[in-house]
């Protein structure tokens, strides 16, 4: 069996530089290439169980989310398992399913397993969270708390007051007025965030908020499908539809298929998050994306970053991309 002693040596490095890497100590980049090609090529495995000792640690990380029936959270869970799995921890998954009870019962559960540090889309808000969480290094996803620099918290997620707001121009710009915007629920931050951006468009472009036919709900598809139904049976029905969430999305383009209305012809339309569902469609619909993996990828590094003691407090927003395709059009005159 390899010794950490050929690992440095093959590596080219010292014991202490490979040491450093296995614990998830930040090395040079040169350095850390050359030691997980040497740990490669020797087969070298280290004793996790002692290494886990040393630092009073499980070389473990902890993710907490409200669900694991929704794309955008799985594709999460790999993206950070990746980055974990090359600096030698482990990932312990918990659900909460949106319930604060079970919120609190699950964080006490990953606490007892002595985990380094979570990552964490909670239920509550983020900052009655970070005071749960306590001097845990956390990094939350798709929420934001507000902390002084030099704290253990940090927040990793899409810019989503520009995605929304692009997408209002969007659609104003082809002649749209009477908007229907199909939000999730008011108590997160991520609704709260792309409103407030649909909202500022509209306002720059002189359309008042009450001219908006706006919908919130759960992320769900019945909800998509439910608030669509609504906005479509109103005596002055909208003329172009935001879904502003891939479940959202999934729903309302259901309800248009079931009223016969095809988007960019019957409505315009945008959705969120759904590039298959972009891609299969015909006409193609418009979508806004986020950078999925990259939310986990950033989030994982600056996790790590937090419990090798940098300073927390950032807050990081990832540009979204837009693919537009046949869906919006200017409206029957």
């Amino acid at each position: 069996m390899a010794t950490i002693r050929e690992v440095a040596r093959l590596a080219g490095v010292s014991v202490a530089t490979v040491s450093k890497y296995l614990n998830g100590t930040k090395v040079r980049e040169a350095n850390a290439r050359a030691v997980e090609e040497a740990v490669r090529a020797l087969d070298f495995k280290p004793n996790e169980i002692a290494r886990g000792l040393r630092k009073a640690s499980a070389m473990t990380v902890g993710v907490l989310l409200p669900e694991l029936d929704n794309l955008f959270f799985t594709q999460i869970i790999s993206a950070v398992d990746a980055v974990l799995e090359g600096r030698g921890y482990g990932t312990l998954v918990c659900v909460t399913h949106s319930d604060p009870v079970r919120e609190q019962r699950r964080l006490d559960f990953l606490r007892r397993k002595r985990i380094d540090g979570l990552i964490a889309v909670p239920t509550t808000s983020a900052s009655d969270f970070a005071t749960l969480a306590g001097d845990l290094p956390t990094v939350f996803v798709d929420r934001v708390v507000s902390m002084p620099p030099g704290g253990k918290c940090s927040s990793v997620l899409s810019d989503n007051f520009a995605a929304a707001y692009g997408a209002a121009e969007e659609l104003i710009r082809a002649g749209h007025t009477r908007i229907g915007l199909l939000l999730g629920p008011d108590s997160n931050y991520t609704p709260l965030e792309r409103r407030a951006g649909f909202l500022a468009a509209c306002s720059l472009h002189g359309i008042a908020a009450e001219s908006l036919l706006i919908r919130s709900g759960e992320y769900s598809i019945e909800a998509g499908y439910r608030m669509t139904r609504e906005l479509l049976a109103l005596p002055d029905p909208p003329t172009a539809l935001f879904a502003t969430n891939n479940e959202l999305t999934i729903g309302s383009v259901k309800a248009l298929a079931e009223a016969g209305i095809v988007p960019g012809e019957g409505i315009s339309f945008l959705g969120f998050d759904n590039r298959t569902l972009a891609e299969v469609s015909h006409p193609p619909i418009g979508v806004i994306v986020q950078p999925v993996e990259e939310i986990g990828r950033v989030a994982a590094e600056v996790l790590l970053g937090l419990i090798d003691g940098e300073a927390g407090g950032r807050v990081l927003h990832l540009p979204t991309e837009t693919i537009r395709g046949e869906s919006v059009t200017a409206p029957a005159t």
